[in-house]
């Protein structure tokens, strides 16, 4: 951390904390309140840190050099954002805040339940979450569940997400983000150095709308029956989903193979989704039916409602029933 509090409650930051001047004091962690030390900075910035056996919960996972460098150029390109302020009502402490944004860095792994309780937490209390992800996080042709659950979605922009790159100093966008049943996933990108745009105007950048990208739907078919010939696991057990309500890859027609955006959710899944539309009269119907899916959902910044009903609606344009 690189804020700790002193007896009186004074916000100490160890970026300028020198403890010859400083003297002896004891401080302390403005979030669990136990004793903390000076760590003078060799390979890492300097910091406070924890005596061993804590259970504060706003540190645990403690912190890398690659952290701390990025709080520590976030906070000298925010200004007015205020470093690691602790917010009692949620117990917890974004890198940064101003006003109600928390600016959340990650850099290592992080369980996708606890990164959905602490986001979900700050919506519930009003704050928006702006997360980025550090260098091990960031993404390449696949998406694991945590950079698919910190991507951010709107209508026309589609997909984003949000990179710290603390080397640089610099702030990088992956945008127009979309899957490929052959390559995975793509992008386009745009990068940010330290002072181009006030950072929290930056938080606000909408990218352009999303340029259409269709694929030919024989050639898709085709792959899938040759994973299926390969026996992937993934594909074999939504091939026996389908058995099971009476369907099958070789049935589906023609357009349940097309490109879609909400492939970004389903992958391969979004199969199903159309499958199920050929077996339901109604939406309703429809939403009973998917369940059989058995898809969690781990996208805060998407409605789940608002993404199925965009999916049943493509189902019907697609099908020729919209």
């Amino acid at each position: 951390m690189l804020i700790a509090n002193s007896k009186t409650k004074t916000h100490i930051d160890a970026r300028n904390y020198n403890p010859k001047l400083e003297g002896s004091d004891v401080l302390f962690c403005p979030s669990c309140q136990e004793p903390v030390f000076y760590k003078q900075g060799k390979v890492k910035l300097s910091h406070f840190a924890h005596y061993s056996n804590t259970n504060c919960s706003s540190f645990s996972e403690g912190e890398t050099y690659e952290h701390l460098a990025c709080k520590d150029f976030l906070k000298e390109w925010s200004k007015s954002g205020q470093l690691e302020a602790y917010l009692p009502e949620l117990h917890q402490r974004p890198d940064i805040l101003y006003k109600n944004i928390a600016i959340e860095v990650q850099c290592s792994m992080l369980a996708i339940e606890r990164y959905l309780e602490r986001t979900r937490n700050y919506l519930a209390h009003g704050y928006l979450p702006w997360w980025l992800l550090g260098e091990k996080l960031s993404p390449k042709n696949k998406f694991g569940n945590l950079q698919k659950a910190a991507s951010y979605y709107h209508p026309k922009s589609g997909f984003h997400l949000w990179l710290s790159k603390a080397k640089q100093k610099e702030i990088w966008l992956l945008y127009h983000i979309r899957w490929h049943y052959q390559v995975g996933f793509f992008y386009r990108l745009k990068k940010w150095k330290t002072h181009d745009l006030p950072l929290f105007k930056l938080f606000k950048v909408l990218p352009s709308k999303q340029p259409s990208f269709v694929w030919k739907p024989e050639q898709y078919r085709l792959f899938i029956y040759k994973k299926l010939g390969q026996k992937q696991v993934k594909t074999v057990r939504l091939q026996e989903k389908l058995y099971t309500l009476g369907g099958s890859f070789q049935n589906l027609p023609d357009w349940c193979y097309q490109s879609s955006y909400y492939q970004f959710f389903f992958e391969d899944e979004l199969l199903f989704l159309r499958f199920c539309y050929l077996k339901t009269g109604s939406f309703s119907q429809w939403l009973k039916k998917i369940k059989y899916l058995e898809h969690s959902w781990l996208y805060p910044f998407a409605s789940q409602k608002a993404i199925l009903q965009a999916i049943y609606i493509e189902c019907q344009k697609l099908a020729g029933n919209g």
